[in-house]
């Protein structure tokens, strides 16, 4: 699902609802070139390791002449002068969140909520700041703490917009899409009918509504082009999701193209269309599309899993890089990137069980349409089609409509009426 930040205009969110996180630290943040082999140890890859060579590249890091970085760097400098700014503060810790997002980098997160902290002592924070918090612990994937915050800045206003649009995406993230309904229903009373209308129609599209989802973002869209750059991304992000429901792939692709004409470098975006490719059996052009993007650990799995769809010779270095990044995340004590860790256990590990396992857990956190498919598929192929269960009755309940997901549901629910099917 496609979320959005107002104050930003655009956080493409949870299509790869996981964040992306570039890690500091060898081997996790290796930029990696076609002469990988110059800076990487040779076979099995064993982490961690030390490199040899002086110009050996670790990690990129963003230009002093990027234009967010200059805006990051001058509200850094006015909250310095003036400390006690709350709303200073405010900007720089949003400003942190969508660069981090837009990159696929969550060193940013932990920056703005350094930025917060001072007022998030306080037994009553300003509802802006519960709002940007309850970002970040969404980012993180802490979704009761979250609510937890969202709760407090409706508590202190009401009417705070970005807060209902932050519940709507939480419910739809989870499942709960009778609750997002009335969240979106907030939308119009505080927000404006363009709201409501794009988060009603972005949530019909997981209710079996496809159709009319596509009718009521077509209809925004044709009045957005007096609206800023990153909305009208936004909505074509929506569009081309609600066509993936249909099976309209073509529409689909016009408007991932379409998005990112108008947000290039947009992370959650790219991954996206890439998952799109994936699935359109076009690996050779997402390893074009993210080639400047590797330190997007989402990103980076996608070049994997492009790498093992061509059966590239160096797929063994990015299984192994992969891997070394879920580790250090681990150790971090990171563990919100569910979906993205099923898919690596399953299509680069080939370890259908431990992917089945992490899908599981995944799935009691958050359940967006990707995550039914992985759980879908890591069931399908550990041969344990009753593990799906808790999926197929919440597709039925929810009819949700995507034709790769009611493939693999329709393979499960067959071999469970197969006779070789234990009761």
């Amino acid at each position: 699902m496609f979320g959005m930040r107002l104050n930003s205009a655009l956080t493409l969110f949870c299509r790869a609802c996981a964040v992306g996180l570039a890690l500091s630290v060898a081997p996790t943040g290796i930029a990696v070139p076609a002469t990988a082999g110059d800076i990487a140890p040779a076979p099995p890859y064993k982490a961690p390791y030390t490199p040899t060579a002086d110009d050996a590249v670790l990690q990129d890091v963003p230009s002093a002449s990027d234009p967010a970085v200059r805006q990051m760097r001058h509200l850094r400098s006015e909250l310095d002068a003036d400390a006690g700014s709350v709303m200073i503060a405010q900007q720089l810790a949003q400003a942190y969140i969508d660069y981090g997002r837009q990159i696929g980098d969550a060193h940013y997160a932990g920056y703005a909520e350094a930025v917060l902290a001072p007022w998030l002592l306080r037994a009553s924070p300003p509802a802006a700041v519960s709002v940007e918090y309850a970002t970040i612990l969404q980012y993180r994937h802490q979704f009761a703490e979250s609510r937890r915050e969202l709760k407090r800045a409706l508590d202190a206003d009401p009417h705070n917009t970005q807060a209902w649009l932050t519940f709507a995406t939480l419910d739809m993230v989870q499942g709960d899409y009778d609750t997002a309904s009335r969240d979106c229903s907030q939308l119009a009373a505080n927000g404006g009918y363009i709201l409501d209308i794009a988060c009603t129609g972005n949530l019909r599209s997981y209710i079996g509504q496809a159709q009319q989802s596509l009718q009521l973002l077509t209809q925004i869209d044709a009045q957005a082009e007096a609206l800023p750059a990153a909305f009208r991304s936004w909505l074509q992000g929506l569009l081309a999701e609600s066509a993936e429901r249909l099976g309209d792939w073509a529409q689909a692709e016009a408007h991932y193209r379409k998005a990112l004409a108008l947000t290039p470098e947009d992370n959650f975006l790219l991954v996206a269309y890439a998952d799109f490719l994936l699935d359109r059996a076009r690996p050779a052009e997402v390893l074009k599309l993210l080639a400047n993007s590797s330190q997007s650990d989402t990103a980076f799995l996608r070049l994997a899993l492009a790498k093992a769809a061509l059966q590239s010779p160096d797929l063994p270095l990015y299984t192994w890089i992969m891997g070394a990044r879920f580790a250090a995340l681990t150790q971090r004590g990171s563990d919100y990137f569910g979906r993205e860790q099923v898919r690596f256990a399953l299509y680069l590990q080939h370890d259908p069980q431990t992917a089945l396992d992490m899908a599981k857990r995944n799935w009691d956190v958050q359940r967006a349409p990707w995550d039914a498919r992985v759980f879908l598929e890591a069931a399908e192929a550990a041969r344990q089609p009753r593990a799906a269960a808790p999926v197929l009755a919440f597709l039925q309940k929810t009819k949700l409509q995507d034709p790769v997901i009611e493939s693999v549901a329709r393979r499960i629910e067959a071999e469970l009426k197969s006779p070789a099917v234990a009761p």
